[in-house]
């Protein structure tokens, strides 16, 4: 058996609701019937067999898919493959915001890095970005209008650099009660001198002073008195790979 096979032979695996009770129970009489000499040895074996099963339960419950895996599943092959390139950032970062959490997988940029954009020529960013109720209530839908995601980078405003003027777009799907979303946009390697981050706040509307609040030191934070579930990442990058021509050329858009 490949080890692709095995994978989906275990996912296809469904525990019962009861499973973990009924296991813990079981557990329980087995050491009340044992000796008293017995009994020392078989708590602690209980208390083995125990972490095991809510060890095991949990894995289970919290299985997620990682950034080459979702590519793959949203049918695009080569950004698979590029996820899985030395050029990928592995991030692995999660965040509350609201009911949710948040969990920022991985970024990988470059030019012709998706089968449905063989052909383009300038870098972008993918970034797969998860969702999932923070109490592990299966979500039933990949909504994606709900929450804005949105790069943002350290002494810039947030209303000139964004998803919107960096030319994003977004897919989603639901697996397993989990939302996947793959974000692409502009590359943001240019900017990798600086802080970038990743801001994610319920509504969908485009950076605004009323959101979020630049700082004389050029850091970004949310305004004091937005108070709509948020939460906001930092994404490291290899500041080798800046480019302030490309900066220049896309901040002229905003020039006076």
């Amino acid at each position: 058996m490949t080890q692709k096979e095995y994978r989906a032979a275990i996912d296809a695996v469904r525990l019962s609701e009861d499973f973990q009770e009924r296991t813990v129970r079981r557990l329980e009489q087995q050491v009340r019937k044992e000796p008293p000499a017995m009994k020392k040895t078989r708590t602690l074996l209980f208390a083995a067999c125990l972490a095991a099963v809510l060890i095991g339960s949990v894995a289970a419950a919290v299985h997620m898919l990682t950034p080459g895996e979702v590519a793959a599943f949203h049918g695009d092959e080569t950004l698979s493959a590029a996820f899985a390139g030395e050029d990928a950032v592995v991030l692995d970062q999660t965040a509350a915001c609201g009911e949710y959490t948040f969990r920022l997988a991985g970024m990988v940029s470059g030019a012709g890095l998706s089968d449905f954009c063989p052909d383009a020529v300038s870098d972008r960013s993918y970034l797969v970005v998860s969702r999932a109720r923070t109490d592990g209530t299966p979500l039933q839908e990949a909504t994606i209008t709900d929450y804005t995601v949105t790069p943002l980078v350290a002494g810039y405003l947030p209303w000139e650099v964004n998803i919107w003027t960096l030319g994003g777009s977004a897919s989603a799907f639901l697996r397993d009660g989990v939302v996947y979303y793959i974000y692409e946009f502009d590359s943001v390697e240019m900017f990798a001198d600086h802080t970038v981050y990743l801001a994610v706040y319920e509504g969908g509307s485009a950076p605004s002073a009323e959101v979020l609040t630049p700082a004389e030191d050029g850091s970004i934070s949310y305004n004091p008195d937005f108070t709509a579930p948020h939460a906001i990442f930092e994404v490291p990058l290899d500041a080798s790979k800046a480019d302030p021509a490309a900066v220049d050329a896309f901040m002229s858009q905003f020039a006076e």
